[in-house]
């Protein structure tokens, strides 16, 4: 199969062209930097070299959607990022330079998600992704990360309207990709729950 090796830098507007289209964004930082601030409904996905990286996009991204890759001015080598992704068959649109910044910019403040250590999270929809690393608790819907995409539906019907969803996270990379897909379908209350 041949693999792209370059990459298109895109314009902020050409990005939101392609978002508005069905396209995704993709945040390649570490877990707790987008956890600390993030565009709304971008995917984590922590660049690492080896399979982890696209592995997880193929297990739990459909791979219909395009993708956009955020430069964040982590150093990650997005040319790289992309190749691994088209590797594994999604469409790697381009990237966009300075992503958070001139998402703020342009539609205001980028999102946060609340991380809590401890079990303050009665009440509320706990999710079991099946992070590695998390305990398992009593009660928590398991839909797996691999399968949250196909089955949100369940969630949107268990969780009700605006009820905030708790994420149970170990390691929390495949939970912080988690937020995203939740982001995407409408979900606005999230909380990470490092329960690991």
């Amino acid at each position: 199969m041949y693999t792209t090796t370059t990459l298109k830098k895109l314009s902020f507007d050409e990005a939101m062209n392609e978002i508005d289209g069905g396209a995704m964004f993709v945040d390649v930082r570490p877990v707790r930097d987008y956890l600390d601030v993030h565009i709304p409904g971008s995917l984590e996905n922590l660049y690492e070299s080896g399979p982890g990286f696209a592995g997880r996009a193929r297990d739990c991204i459909p791979l219909h959607i395009p993708l956009v890759l955020i430069d964040a001015g982590t150093g990650v080598d997005l040319t790289d990022a992309a190749a691994a992704l088209r590797g594994k068959g999604f469409t790697v649109l381009g990237f966009v330079e300075d992503a958070l910044n001139t998402w703020a910019e342009a539609k205001g403040t980028p999102v946060s998600t609340e991380v809590i250590e401890d079990h303050a999270a009665s009440g509320k929809l706990l999710l079991d992704v099946g992070d590695p690393g998390a305990i398992k608790v009593e009660g928590a819907m398991r839909i797996t990360a691999d399968r949250l995409w196909e089955r949100i539906d369940e969630v949107t019907a268990a969780a009700g309207h605006g009820e905030r969803v708790v994420i149970i996270a170990g390691f929390g990379v495949r939970a912080a990709l988690c937020i995203g897909i939740l982001e995407r379908h409408g979900f606005t209350e999230i909380t990470f729950w490092t329960a690991g």
